[in-house]
């Protein structure tokens, strides 16, 4: 080794160990554009070597293999058609570029029938799985969508491989030996090994083979436009590579399909270690390193966000407002936008302070925006006026009417929609008037026989469980089952975490605007407590606290002092702590369904009187 090659090989290697240190893989760029190093880290990130585990020797897809695919989005990352799942003997017309695919097939056999599952704009659950005894095989494959997970388990045994935005993933049984034959992993991009692509015939590579290098592609000394496949990327190595010493960029590409964030700096110097270093960091590094903040899962998630699996823009653009990407608010806006394109009674249920009354003002606007929309809260009517103020009321109706009467909000609404909230709260007998006025489109005023036609689409919702409510006789069976043909329910914020660094943000940014103010932002150690709290009042509660945060807060940055939130329920809390808030919600909460009726939330938490009151004292909880 010369020299100049010993500086040059000296000079990586510190750089190499730096970045390591750091949880960032390295690669050097030469100023020939040749690979001068590819750190084993980086190579991990990329697919180009694989751990140690199992393994397959080198072939191709013969008649008479089992075939189990898995796609979130199918066409997007894997080179495949619907027509190319014929091969499995799947002949079907619902199956489109996009949809999301279960299957289990016979390799090249006509006579075998396969096993699948297929969805094309609506997603029914946050997993979905697929298991059968195919054959003698125990299989059974799952996509989940929260943890952004495939996994194929076989006797027993599991196959998997995670995913950022979307996956083709394929495990092949041998038809003649019943072995592995084939499993996808991190870097098929590298080795052209696309379920299609393999579909169509091509043969794979080897994984793990004993006595053969485990490395599945050579990168020293390979030009980087050979092996860095990304268009953009490519074109900004190229950018960097005509810039002047110490030029830097960063930002997050795809290189072979995988998401990377990758930081590149231009050395030119005259000496033998010129070139470009790209330090790269792929999203399983950054989220075991970083905060979510970390530019990576922004774009993950951001990228998530754009990817709601609503069929189109129009409906995307409806339910925009609604903030949230996680797989549980993505099933409420799919769930929503195909609320809005019929006339069925839609009930929404959530607990307080969810947005249920947002999400209904957003599919009437969805389906028919110019038509009256008439929100009507139901506990804030008195028992005895809620018939009246419904259904209106006939000139001279009783003591005090309006002499020329009044209409009720559900002639108010018609030809709209009517948003009946806390429909939980109305009383016994009205509810037997209501559901007459449900099954007949057909009113009568309060001192009336004259019958009135009503037009109405009906959206009710709760914070209550009616079910419940039914059993105990509070309310009524019929009525329950003719608002509940389309129930969509909006989950808790602690439910949804992954939610709170976009909305909390949002509602920063919404709350700036509305007063005038200079934008702000959250500090780090902000977004921690906000994060770690469990948000009891969901999204009304995260917008009060806010609100209050940027009316005490002098300077740009949001601290987390700001936010006043009580220290027992943020991140730093320990386990003694944390559960003694969570018992202090539990009683609050049973007490507050209960109506403060004491002996009843006692017996329903099993406690003696002497503990219960205990309890309360010290968690100084009063009415």
């Amino acid at each position: 080794m010369t020299e100049v090659s010993e500086n040059r090989q000296f000079c990586t290697d510190v750089m190499k160990t730096a970045a390591e240190g750091l949880n960032y893989g390295l690669i050097y760029v030469q100023e020939d554009g040749s690979i001068g190093e590819y750190s084993p880290l980086a190579k991990e990130m990329m697919g180009v070597t694989l751990p140690e585990g199992e393994s397959h020797p080198a072939g191709e897809l013969t008649g008479g293999d089992i075939v189990v695919f898995l796609d979130n989005d199918l066409g997007n990352d894997d080179k495949m058609t619907p027509e190319d799942l014929k091969a499995l003997n799947i002949h079907s017309r619902e199956i489109k570029p996009g949809s999301v695919v279960l299957a289990i097939g016979v390799f090249n056999n006509k006579k075998i029938q396969p096993i699948y599952k297929s969805f094309s704009d609506y997603i029914p659950d946050n997993r979905i799985e697929l298991s059968h005894r195919y054959l003698g095989f125990s299989i059974e494959a799952v996509i989940d969508f929260e943890n952004r997970r495939m996994s194929v388990i076989l006797n027993g045994k599991e196959y998997y491989m995670n995913y950022l935005e979307s996956i083709g993933y394929m495990v092949v049984i041998d038809g003649l030996t019943g072995n592995v034959k084939f499993f996808q992993s991190k870097g098929y991009g590298y080795r052209g090994e696309e379920a299609g692509e393999l579909l169509r015939g091509k043969k794979f590579a080897g994984k793990n083979v004993p006595g053969q290098i485990h490395e599945l592609l050579p990168t020293v000394g390979m030009k980087a436009d050979m092996i860095l496949d990304g268009d953009v990327f490519l074109k900004t190595l190229e950018k960097l590579m005509e810039s002047e010493d110490g030029t830097h960029l960063e930002g997050v590409y795809e290189i072979y399909r995988r998401m990377v964030y990758c930081h590149l700096v231009r050395i030119k110097k005259e000496c033998p270690y010129d070139g470009v270093y790209v330090f790269v960091q792929d999203n399983e590094v950054a989220e075991n390193t970083a905060r979510q903040t970390n530019p990576l899962t922004a774009e993950v998630e951001k990228r998530a966000k754009k990817k709601t699996y609503l069929p189109d823009e129009e409906g995307a653009a409806a339910f925009e407002g609604f903030i949230g990407n996680s797989p549980a608010m993505e099933k409420v806006k799919q769930l929503a936008y195909k609320a809005s394109k019929t006339k069925f009674n839609v009930i929404i249920t959530g607990e307080s302070g969810t947005g249920k009354s947002k999400l209904a003002r957003q599919i009437h606007n969805s389906s028919n925006p110019k038509a009256p929309f008439v929100e009507v809260v139901c506990n804030a009517i008195a028992p005895s006026l809620i018939e009246s103020e419904l259904f209106g009321y006939a000139p001279r109706a009783f003591t005090g009417a309006d002499p020329g009467g009044r209409i009720g909000y559900f002639e108010k609404a018609n030809g709209g929609t009517i948003f009946l909230d806390e429909i939980g709260e109305i009383p016994l007998e009205i509810q037997v008037k209501l559901l007459h006025v449900l099954q007949n489109k057909r009113i009568y005023r309060v001192g009336s026989t004259t019958p009135v036609d009503v037009d109405v689409r009906v959206i009710t919702a709760t914070n209550r469980d009616l079910e419940e409510e039914v059993k105990q006789g509070r309310f009524r069976q019929d009525l329950y089952y003719r608002i509940n043909v389309f129930p969509i329910h909006i989950p808790a914020l602690r439910e949804r975490k992954r939610d709170l660094y976009i909305l909390a943000n949002s509602v920063l940014e919404d709350l700036c605007r509305k007063y005038d103010m200079e934008m702000k932002q959250f500090s780090e150690e902000a977004l921690d407590v906000i994060s770690g709290y469990d948000w009891p009042g969901n999204v009304r509660e995260l917008e009060n606290i806010i609100e209050r945060a940027i009316t005490v807060c002098d300077g740009r940055i949001v601290y987390s002092e700001n936010l006043m939130i009580r220290p027992e329920a943020g991140v730093n809390s320990t386990l003694k702590e944390r559960l003694e808030a969570d018992e202090r919600k539990i009683i609050e909460d049973t007490l507050f369904k209960n109506n403060d009726d004491r002996k009843k939330t006692m017996d329903e938490l099993g406690l003696s009187r002497t503990v219960f009151y205990e309890k309360l004292k010290k968690y100084e909880i009063s009415k």
